[in-house]
Formats: C-alpha cells, structure tokens, sequence
C-alpha cells in the first residue's frame, strides 16, 4: 500500500467535469497543429515542491509533514521518498519530472559522500523510470539551501566552498546525463 493508493489517476474528462482531480483543458492526445499536445507541453512534476516543501512561508513553520524530511535525510528516506514520487508521478499522467540533486538524495557531510549518495538515488531511480516510462526532463544542482552557499557557490572567495559546489555541479550533469534528462527536449546526447 502507497501513500497515495486511495487516488485515482488523474484523468482528461473536458471542462464540464465535476471531477476536482481531473485534466479540464489538458488532454496529452489532443492535436494542435499537427502534433499531439503532450508534444508540445513538456509538463513535469518537480521533486521539490511536491515532496521537498514542507509547507513554510515567512510567517510560519511547515505545515506540511513529510515522512521522508528530517534534519538529516537517510537513504531510507530517500527511498521512501522516491517510491511515493514515482507513484505520485504515475497518477499524474505526465510524463517528465524534475529534481534537484538534494531533493531526491540522502543528507551528505562531504563532496565525496554527496557524490556517493547521488549515485546510490539514481540507481535507484533507473529501474522506476523504466517501469513507469517517466523521463527526467532536467536535474540540476541545489546551490542555494544549504548555508555553506550563503555567501555564493560558484562566486565564492572560499575555495573549499567552490570546489564543493563545482563537485556537485559535476555530479549532477552526470547523474542527468545516466538518467536520460535533456534527451527529452530533442537535444543531440552531446550536449
């Protein structure tokens, strides 16, 4: 049993339905202009605001509790967390995600762990894609959450700041690259 077994896919049924968990203008089949409007929309789920946000604003706390989100992130977690994405994601009927390396990985101490911990998510990532047939649209690094990147990442003067970010940079073309992001928007592999 998943988080969100109780929903059903969401669905096209036109603008006159009832539905509240329904596509009213949406339909991926659709033709415009010669092509299917799945082709010409690109929508895709974001790893952060779905299952990152923990509801703040700047007047309050989340409000917003998350299993997978803590103080430090585990694998586990991780993996709980990628488990209700990929059946969030299935019931959406879209097909692309996106994410943040940090969103989708377990809490890293170093380059080399975060490093570590990105590639552990992502093989575990592969297998769903497959089986789902959702594509990453992009991945990109988060250098703006952690305070380490308060005074900049890539514009640091601190030169262990800038080499982390430009670690996790690395990591993450690479980890977009395995997974396929990019592809999706017709770019040749090489780019």
């Amino acid at each position: 049993m998943s988080l969100f077994s109780s929903i059903q896919p969401v669905r096209y049924e036109g603008p006159e339905t009832a539905n509240e968990l329904a596509y009213r203008v949406y339909d991926k089949d659709r033709k415009v202009l010669g092509k299917r409007m799945e082709e010409w929309l690109r929508c895709a789920v974001c790893y952060w605001h779905s299952f990152n946000w923990p509801g703040n604003d700047i007047f309050g706390g989340g409000t917003l509790p998350r299993p997978w989100l803590g103080p430090k992130i585990t694998q586990e977690m991780a993996e709980e967390k990628l488990e209700a994405a990929f059946d969030f994601f299935s019931r959406l009927g879209v097909p692309y995600f996106t994410f943040h390396d940090v969103d989708a990985m377990a809490t890293a101490a170093t380059p080399k762990e975060h490093d570590r911990n990105l590639k552990a998510i992502v093989e575990k990532m592969q297998p769903r894609m497959a089986a789902s047939g959702m594509k990453l649209l992009w991945g990109t690094a988060n250098l703006f959450s952690h305070p380490r990147y308060a005074g900049g990442a890539a514009t640091s003067q601190d030169p262990e700041i800038y080499a982390w970010a430009a670690a996790q940079v690395r990591a993450c073309m690479e980890a977009t690259h395995r997974l396929g992001g990019l592809r999706a928007l017709g770019r040749p592999r090489g780019l």
